[in-house]
């Protein structure tokens, strides 16, 4: 068994994330609780350090994960940055809640005007530049980074 059976924990949730939630465990060929456990570890892994450096993030959850995705797939360097094609970037972040064609004008553009990404044409495709992350330790700014420009 890969968890303690005597710590429990219950909430409330609307009835659609549940089923939504049970179909994809299913896919997964998981049981609710095993996704649900999942989850919380993938959380605990992104966000549970929290004596060292935490990464300067958008205040939005949707954008400061969108952003995380952009940072961890962003690996196609032009001169000193890193950067996604527009398409690439929509497909990794479409979701049942912000379709394909929403992504630029619900997600990216937002973060371009927070200054974590910005969008610039190329030669043959549009272009996602990404923000290094930046940390702080709580009050000073660890890595700071120039800010993004095409």
């Amino acid at each position: 068994m890969d968890h303690n059976p005597t710590s429990r924990t219950s909430f409330g949730c609307p009835d659609d994330l549940l089923e939504q939630l049970d179909e994809i465990a299913d896919r997964e060929d998981k049981s609710r609780s095993q996704k649900l456990r999942e989850l919380v570890r993938q959380e605990v892994e992104a966000k549970g350090d929290l004596e060292g450096p935490q990464p300067i993030l958008p205040d939005d959850e949707r954008l400061a994960d969108a952003y995380r995705t952009l940072h961890d797939r962003a690996h196609a360097p032009h001169k000193t940055k890193s950067r996604v094609k527009l398409e690439t970037a929509k497909n990794k972040l479409y979701t049942n809640d912000t379709p394909k064609t929403a992504v630029l004008e619900e997600i990216i553009k937002p973060l371009e005007h927070l200054g974590y990404v910005s969008v610039y044409p190329g030669n043959q495709t549009v272009w996602v530049v990404v923000r290094p992350m930046r940390y702080t330790d709580g009050e000073d700014i660890i890595d700071e980074a120039e800010p993004v420009s095409a």
